[in-house]
C-alpha cells in the first residue's frame, strides 16, 4: 500500500468548505488504498482526513514530536503511532514514510512542509509527487508568488513540475495515480 502525506491545519476555526474538502479527501485516499501519514492531531483538517479515511476503511499513521504527545489533542484513531523526540525528525520520518505528498490548507507549518518537500524534488532527493489542494482559491496567493520567483529568475519555470495544483480531491487522486517523475533542470542557474 502506498502511504500519501497530508500536510494541513490544526485549527478548528476555519470555513466549513475546507472541512468537507478534507474530508472528501480522506474517502478517496481510502477507496484508492493509500494510506495516510500525518501529524496525528484529533483537531482541525487534520482529525478530519484522518476520521474520514478510517471510516472508508483506510489506514493511518500518525507522527508526533513528543512536545505535543498531548491527551486530547493527538487523534487516538491511528494504526500506528509514531512519537519523535522533536519537530525535524518528525518532518523526516514522514518524508521517509511517504510515497508523496498532499497539502490541503493550512498556516506556517503546512507551507513549510510543502516548502520543504518541494525544495527537495528541486534538488533531487526524491521524485515523489506533490500537490497542493487549492481548496476554495486558499493557495490562490501563494502561486502567484511562485510565478513572481519565476518571473524574476529565482527559480526556472520549469519548477512548475515540481507540484500539481488540485482545485478538487477529485483532480489530486487522478494526478497521483497518474503521476510520473518530470524531467527537472540542473538547479544552477549558468
Amino acid at each position: 500500500m502506498k502511504k500519501i502525506a497530508v500536510y494541513c491545519s490544526s485549527s478548528d476555526q476555519i470555513k466549513d468548505i475546507y472541512f468537507q474538502q478534507a474530508e472528501l479527501t480522506g474517502q478517496l485516499m481510502a477507496k484508492a488504498d493509500l494510506g495516510l501519514v500525518y501529524g496525528g492531531g484529533m483537531v482541525g483538517l487534520m482529525g478530519q482526513v484522518a476520521r474520514s479515511l478510517k471510516a472508508a476503511g483506510g489506514h493511518t499513521i500518525g507522527v508526533v514530536p513528543e512536545a505535543l504527545h498531548i491527551e486530547g489533542v493527538v487523534n487516538t484513531i491511528d494504526d500506528e503511532l509514531i512519537i519523535t523526540p522533536d519537530m525535524h525528525t518528525r518532518k523526516a520520518k514522514m518524508i521517509e514514510l511517504a510515497d508523496g505528498f498532499i497539502g490541503l490548507p493550512g498556516g506556517f507549518g503546512t507551507l513549510e512542509e510543502m516548502l520543504e518537500v518541494m525544495t527537495l524534488k528541486q534538488l533531487g532527493y526524491h521524485e515523489k509527487p506533490i500537490v497542493f489542494l487549492n481548496a476554495d482559491g486558499y493557495y490562490s496567493r501563494l502561486f502567484e508568488m511562485f510565478e513572481h520567483i519565476y518571473d524574476e529568475n529565482f527559480a526556472k519555470a520549469e519548477y512548475r513540475q515540481l507540484y500539481h495544483i488540485a482545485e478538487t480531491p477529485q483532480n489530486a487522486m487522478a494526478y497521483l495515480n497518474g503521476y510520473q517523475p518530470p524531467a527537472l533542470p540542473d538547479k544552477w542557474f549558468v
